[in-house]
């Protein structure tokens, strides 16, 4: 009796380890876990990237119109679906928030800068028309490049182009962030930053940096973005969350860009995080852009 009574307390207490234990789903040789509903969405209806198997939540209850939307788009690109349990895909994307989909897919990679200098035959990219491109230096942080992205996307930026040395590379992690922008928006990257930037203000681009303290810049227009006006093709030009623009690059920028506070500000916390900063810019700039157009 003693022994059956140990068994019967015991075995819950088994039985909850072997259901926290997650199964073991093999993975295609190079690829990686996207996740959540919108990257794994979007990325099933573009082209640009291999894919190999769509994972669902079993039981996802009121989901069940995403579900078959879903799977009919996984179907009409020959991806198979399985539907696994909660703890095999918490264990597929290492705990992050799924939303009861994943997706393996080949990696998305940066394009090439010379990709993006091809001339197009496209009316919208004819001379005359405003253009905005979002350059950014050494953002290494996964979520702000994403949030990056997505205000890029959504302000109508037509470019954005990356520092390849210390920059985050293109993860699951930043395609969550960027709720998917980063499955259908086109990231470019160059090895040579300052090259590029002295490349595009010889044909007549205005470079423009952005700074959060305006009295550690010298020798360089700062004005608030409350009064930029541009009539050419601009580059917007970011810089790393911790130190900003390095010096290299300040030095190539024609004017600097400050966003004005609303109060006087506490010592240390005197600045924006780089994606909101970021945001705000863009908005100033890009709405001229559509001003212009009507």
């Amino acid at each position: 009796r003693e022994s059956w009574s140990w068994r019967e307390g015991d075995f819950p207490r088994v039985w909850e380890r072997l259901e926290r234990k997650p199964l073991s789903v093999g993975r295609t040789k190079g690829s990686e876990i996207l996740f959540g509903v919108m990257p794994c969405s979007l990325a099933l209806s573009q082209p640009r990237r291999a894919l190999f198997r769509l994972f669902l939540k079993q039981d996802s209850g009121s989901r069940q119109a995403l579900r078959r939307e879903l799977v009919l788009q996984a179907t009409a690109r020959g991806v198979p679906v399985l539907h696994v349990r909660r703890r095999e895909l918490d264990a597929l994307c290492k705990g992050q928030v799924h939303q009861g989909v994943c997706l393996e897919a080949a990696p998305l990679r940066f394009k090439s800068l010379e990709e993006a200098e091809k001339p197009s035959v496209r009316d919208d990219e004819s001379p005359k028309r405003q253009l905005v491109w979002l350059v950014l230096e050494q953002i290494q942080d996964p979520m702000n490049l994403g949030a990056l992205l997505r205000s890029a996307y959504f302000l109508g930026v037509d470019r954005v182009v990356t520092s390849q040395r210390n920059s985050c590379p293109l993860t699951p992690t930043v395609s969550k962030a960027s709720s998917g922008a980063m499955e259908v928006f086109d990231v470019y990257s160059t090895d040579d930053l300052q090259s590029f930037l002295k490349a595009k203000s010889a044909e007549g681009w205005e470079v423009v940096g952005t700074v959060s303290r305006p009295e550690e810049v010298e020798n360089i227009p700062v004005i608030s973005c409350l009064e930029f006006r541009w009539n050419k093709p601009v580059l917007i030009v970011i810089g790393s969350e911790g130190d900003g623009l390095s010096l290299e690059t300040q030095l190539l920028c024609h004017r600097m860009l400050a966003i004005p506070p609303g109060r006087a500000l506490h010592p240390g916390i005197e600045s924006l995080n780089v994606s909101v900063a970021t945001g705000i810019l863009l908005h100033s700039i890009c709405s001229q852009k559509l001003r212009h157009r009507d």
